[in-house]
């Protein structure tokens, strides 16, 4: 408990005792003890300490100083910032004073921030919710977009929440939003940080058509994994700057994480045309020659591939029926491995292709035109909505990675709380040939859909991405009064 030393303005028989002396602490301890000292230059006997403060409080005591030593009065406050009236009497003397004292907010259990909003909230709401195991005297809200920069830096220290309750925070940004980090302290010092990344990535193509029971990509079909292949490095070289971003705004790397690294998996499906298992084969073998196209020609992520057979259809049909849109694949991009369920096969069924590698390929190869297309509606469609970027306590967000995307996204998440952390998980999606990215090449497919970073199975995947950042940005405030 802090002391804030003040000489009380003393009558003269008070000085002719030998000097006298009162201070107080301008904080209490975590457990609301506020205190008041008394110092003399000789011995007083029965001096009288009469306190008032503005919370109701009343405190009457009489003790005895001896010279050179202090004396301590103590209670309990009951309200966060307290003024008070103080009166001591000694034999026929007495003097007076006031003073203001501050219960630091503090209690619960110190631990992460336990977050309590779903994807969608998050992501389409653009609101973010936490419940805290311990008091909070303040919350910030910091909101990255994928150039890097903090669009957002709002700080609450006018709203007390206490250990077990939850509070929320929100936004309104047409920018595309890459990380939020939610930060919550308490007046000893302590705090929790918690940092998600609402991120998808929507890489449009068209399915490859192969030949009955053969899983060998054709000549005249390979321009349709070719414009897929695309538009992958270009969002890999998307993720690459956004991480240098971040990286550059705290160049000692004293409190930001390994830069954030993604794996493709890459599903492939048929038809229920001919016998089941011959076909969960014949969907490996496939998904297999589209990763290792990808591997072949530069890609550096780490790729992974899997088949479904006739598990998972996007067209429900009967045995034996040919349904080109069932023969297709799906590409997720994902900071860790999908939960399995709906189109996604378990974790078990997933083989790695290839490690991540130094990325050889400096001159990417152009965009297909109706990709580009795509990205500029989804900007243009981000700027109707939300309008300028920036703060404003409600809204929506489509973040990607690479300018384009809806609203289908991944958020990777981790906290910590002064030393300690606390996790989630992660996961990828595809969307529907009605409200997903266009085929790249007009030809239609299967999903309409490539790379992704939403659980299909769930769509409510929260990912494992530790990530710290000490930056600077817009600020808006709220100070308490």
């Amino acid at each position: 408990m802090a002391l804030s030393s003040l000489t009380a303005p003393l009558f003269a028989l008070f000085m002719s005792l030998g000097g006298f002396n009162w201070s107080y602490g301008s904080q209490t301890d975590t457990k609301g003890k506020a205190m008041v000292e008394l110092t003399a230059d000789e011995n007083l006997s029965g001096v009288k300490v009469t306190i008032k403060g503005s919370d109701g409080t009343e405190v009457s005591k009489s003790i005895n100083i001896k010279a050179g030593k202090s004396t301590k009065v103590t209670w309990t406050q009951k309200g966060r910032q307290v003024s008070y009236e103080i009166k001591i009497e000694a034999n026929d003397a007495f003097t007076n004073g006031e003073f203001e004292v501050v219960r630091p907010v503090a209690g619960g259990t110190r631990g992460s921030l336990a977050l309590q909003s779903d994807r969608e909230e998050i992501v389409d709401d653009q609101k973010i919710r936490y419940k805290t195991p311990f008091t909070l005297s303040s919350h910030e809200l910091q909101v990255f977009n994928t150039d890097g920069e903090m669009i957002v830096d709002d700080t609450v220290t006018d709203e007390i929440v206490e250990a077990g309750e939850t509070f929320e925070m929100s936004w309104q940004t047409a920018d595309e939003v890459f990380m939020i980090k939610v930060t919550g302290s308490d007046d000893t010092g302590y705090s929790a940080t918690d940092t998600r990344v609402p991120w998808s990535v929507h890489i449009p193509h068209t399915e490859v058509n192969f030949d009955s029971g053969k899983y060998n990509i054709k000549g005249d079909e390979e321009w349709k994994v070719a414009e897929a292949f695309a538009v992958l490095v270009h969002e890999l070289d998307n993720l690459e700057r956004a991480n240098k971003a971040l990286d550059d705004l705290d160049p000692d790397n004293a409190t930001s994480a390994d830069d954030i690294k993604v794996q493709l998996y890459i599903v492939g499906y048929t038809d229920t045309v001919g016998n089941a298992a011959d076909n969960k084969k014949l969907s490996e073998n496939r998904a297999r020659s589209i990763a290792q196209y990808f591997v072949d020609n530069g890609a550096w992520c780490e790729i992974h591939y899997a088949g479904m057979g006739e598990k998972g259809l996007a067209v429900d049909t009967g045995d034996s029926v040919d349904e080109v849109r069932n023969r297709r694949a799906l590409y997720i991009l994902s900071p860790q491995k999908p939960a399995g369920g709906g189109q996604v096969p378990g974790g078990g069924s997933w083989k790695k292709l290839a490690d991540a590698r130094p990325r050889m390929m400096n001159n990417l190869p152009p965009l297909p035109e109706s990709y580009t297309k795509y990205k500029e509606e989804q900007r243009q469609a981000r700027e109707a909505k939300f309008g300028g970027g920036g703060y404003s306590g409600d809204g929506d967000d489509d973040g990607d990675l690479g300018d384009g995307g809806d609203d289908d996204g991944a958020l990777g998440g981790s906290g910590s709380s002064g030393g300690d952390g606390g996790s989630g998980s992660s996961g990828a999606s595809g969307s529907s040939s009605d409200g997903g990215p266009p085929s790249v090449g007009g030809e239609p497919g299967g999903t309409k859909q490539g790379c992704a970073v939403e659980d299909p199975a769930t769509g409510t995947g929260l990912g494992l991405l530790a990530s710290l950042f000490g930056l600077l940005g817009l600020r808006r405030r709220r100070r308490a009064s």
